[in-house]
């Protein structure tokens, strides 16, 4: 960790032995006054080096505490990110529910004005109809059959004006309902807007505390060897994750097709340009194994075939990180995101939404680190997308 610290160390060490040597191979020369002195000093290079020691393992300690801190800073805009997304999924239904209810109140006014012009209309004719005595006429009636007639008809439009009274009801009851249901989808609305703008500051100040926590974080790593290294160390970490994950996921191959016949047919995962591509030198001999697109934060991340979720969790240089197995030795894999939609275990199906855009895993912009591999080994992503 810290190089100078160990060499200061084997230095001291070094010396303390060659003294230690020295005053053991000739003591009848040494004076008991020079025996305390050289005790006394070499008491002194003990101490040296224990400070060093202590100074090594402070640091180490040190690193290791802003990693578990910007790992603790990006999990809560993860989990702040996702509750967002689900508020403004919510708010977004509650608004499609609102324009329905108002369109179904447009609807019954224009049939309750139709309802009352026919009603109207009825109650116009029945007192018209008022100045016959329909008692007189039934009795007069000498043809039975046509007294039947009668009745039948008189029973049919006394028939038809409960039934429109009934109608008017039915609508103005609907109506009375459609109006306090608005009202308190109205009151929701309100609130869930609210929820939602408390979220979207908690998420600015999570942001801000994960910027605090990447910059503490490069500064523990200074020069481009000490990055090369960690590089190197995140990318068998990831092979590592990968290969444990395996083992615990069963995914039935029989199920999944691959990617073999789906070279040049599939979607980019994300909306966004391609700044890094694969195959390009990204840091001393280290190439880039995938591709890095630049996109909004916040944008969604699809997968880009059919396949079972084999890992979905955080893992240090590459932040949210989610792995498909798409079946036939492919696999697909998505980082840096903001959050994670989907579960290790999951089935998804092809452009189905599984992450939103990020900058986890200490990127400073945001932007989605995609790969796709083939029975362990990274291939260039532009040979199936586009």
């Amino acid at each position: 960790m810290n190089k100078l610290c160990i060499k200061s160390a084997v230095i001291l060490i070094t010396a303390a032995l060659f003294f230690c040597a020295s005053v053991l191979a000739s003591p009848s020369k040494n004076s008991e006054k020079d025996i305390s002195t050289n005790n006394k000093k070499l008491e002194q290079v003990q101490i040296s080096i224990q400070q060093q020691r202590d100074a090594l393992n402070k640091r180490i300690d040190q690193k290791s505490s802003i990693e578990d801190s910007f790992k603790a800073a990006e999990l809560k805009v993860a989990e702040i990110a996702i509750q967002l997304t689900q508020t403004t999924n919510s708010l977004r239904d509650l608004k499609d529910k609102i324009a329905k209810l108002k369109k179904e109140q447009s609807k019954l006014n224009k049939e309750k004005k139709v309802q009352q012009t026919l009603l109207a209309s009825m109650v116009k004719n029945a007192y018209l109809s008022g100045k016959h005595d329909y008692t007189k006429l039934l009795l007069n009636q000498d043809d039975p059959a046509q007294l039947e007639r009668l009745i039948t008809y008189y029973k049919s439009v006394n028939e038809a004006r409960v039934k429109q009274l009934e109608d008017i009801q039915r609508v103005l009851t609907r109506l009375d309902e459609i109006d306090k249901e608005l009202a308190n989808r109205q009151i929701d609305l309100l609130a869930l807007k609210k929820h939602q703008n408390n979220e979207k500051q908690q998420l600015a100040i999570s942001q801000k505390e994960r910027k605090t926590a990447l910059r503490n974080l490069n500064k523990n790593i200074k020069s481009n060897q000490d990055k090369l290294k960690q590089l190197h160390a995140n990318q068998q970490q990831l092979t590592n994750a990968i290969d444990a994950a395996q083992n615990v996921i069963a995914v039935d191959p029989a199920n999944l097709v691959g990617l073999y016949k789906l070279k040049k047919k599939l979607g980019w995962p994300t909306k966004g340009k391609i700044i890094s591509r694969f195959g390009q030198r990204r840091n001393g001999a280290l190439k880039w194994k995938g591709v890095m697109i630049s996109a909004s934060l916040g944008n969604r991340v699809n997968s880009v075939a059919e396949g079972i979720v084999l890992y979905a969790d955080w893992l240090r240089g590459f932040g949210w990180v989610t792995v498909i197995d798409h079946g036939k030795g492919y696999m697909s894999l998505y980082g840096h995101n903001q959050a994670l939609l989907k579960s290790a275990g999951d089935y998804v199906e092809p452009n189905e939404p599984i992450a939103l855009v990020g900058q986890s895993g200490g990127q400073s912009d945001p932007g989605l680190y995609f790969e796709i591999r083939y029975k362990g080994k990274t291939v260039n992503p532009a040979r199936w997308c586009r």
